[in-house]
């Protein structure tokens, strides 16, 4: 959900939300062939919903006005003109059980571990390997030598609630209005556990999220999405595709925006093929 105008609306826009704010007979304010993001989104919604959910989300996740990014941004949401008030459409959705970092404890579960080794300081010590998979910044692997990618990350704040079962409507609010505070989106975590693990906790915690530039390759999170960056990740990409027994990947090895699903589904084809090979 997003709050919007002191109110909890939904997210993705609904179609039902269009029509009572400003009717039926309404045309998007762009026409032709978006060039960034902000005309892809006005030849998607009427300008009022841009202005109130989209425009300063955008301004606060990226740092940048939405025109300085790529129009395929804009690929990331939809407006609904059915019922189904979930974020995504997928049939399967959720989180592990476990939270995700029992889920990687699970698959690297009997696999030998090495911590606190920085790869790219050592990597004359991995050569006799069959196969090296680098999921760390594609720019740093070849020392920056061409420019250093642009990324963003969050910094995360938590509160602790006592004597309130929950705070918000749902696991998430994203917040645009600037107004209304730095962070783009307070998450809720009671509502993401089963409801018996939920009920059994005194008071809730919130996290909220501010984005940054960020500077130390090991707080990148946001492969930013504009043309200049695009060109240059594609300059890198050419060299890394030639390199033998070298996989680079993830979302800072092909700088793209993944969802936790999509790293997961990319992870399990790049397996599939690397096993082929072996």
């Amino acid at each position: 959900m997003s709050l919007v105008d002191d109110r909890y609306e939904r997210w993705p826009i609904s179609a039902t939300y269009i029509r009572n704010l400003i009717g039926d007979n309404w045309r998007p304010t762009f026409s032709g062939t978006p060039t960034n993001f902000e005309e892809a989104s006005l030849a998607l919604m009427p300008e009022c919903v841009y202005l109130k959910f989209v425009k300063g989300y955008t301004e606060k996740q990226w740092g940048v006005h939405p025109r300085k990014l790529s129009a395929k941004l804009v690929g990331r949401f939809d407006i609904r003109w059915g019922s189904d008030k979930r974020l995504t459409r997928h049939i399967y959705q959720g989180i592990p059980k476990i939270g995700y970092a029992g889920f990687m404890e699970r698959i690297l579960e009997g696999i030998p571990i090495l911590l606190n080794c920085d790869y790219l300081e050592h990597r004359s010590e991995f050569g006799k390997h069959k196969c090296i998979v680098y999921t760390g910044p594609i720019d740093e692997y070849f020392g920056n030598d061409q420019g250093r990618l642009k990324y963003r990350g969050q910094l995360r704040t938590h509160e602790y609630l006592p004597n309130i079962s929950c705070a918000l409507p749902c696991g998430q609010v994203n917040n645009p209005d600037s107004a209304n505070g730095p962070h783009i989106r307070t998450l809720e975590w009671k509502h993401m556990m089963d409801t018996d693990q939920a009920q059994k906790i005194s008071g809730t915690v919130l996290t909220r999220e501010v984005p940054v530039t960020a500077d130390d390759p090991n707080k990148y999170e946001y492969p930013f999405p504009d043309g200049t960056n695009a060109k240059l990740y594609d300059d890198y990409r050419k060299r890394a595709n030639i390199i033998p027994k070298v996989t680079i990947c993830g979302r800072l090895g092909e700088y793209r925006y993944y969802d936790m699903d999509q790293a997961i589904g990319r992870a399990m084809i790049l397996a599939k093929r690397m096993l082929a090979c072996i």
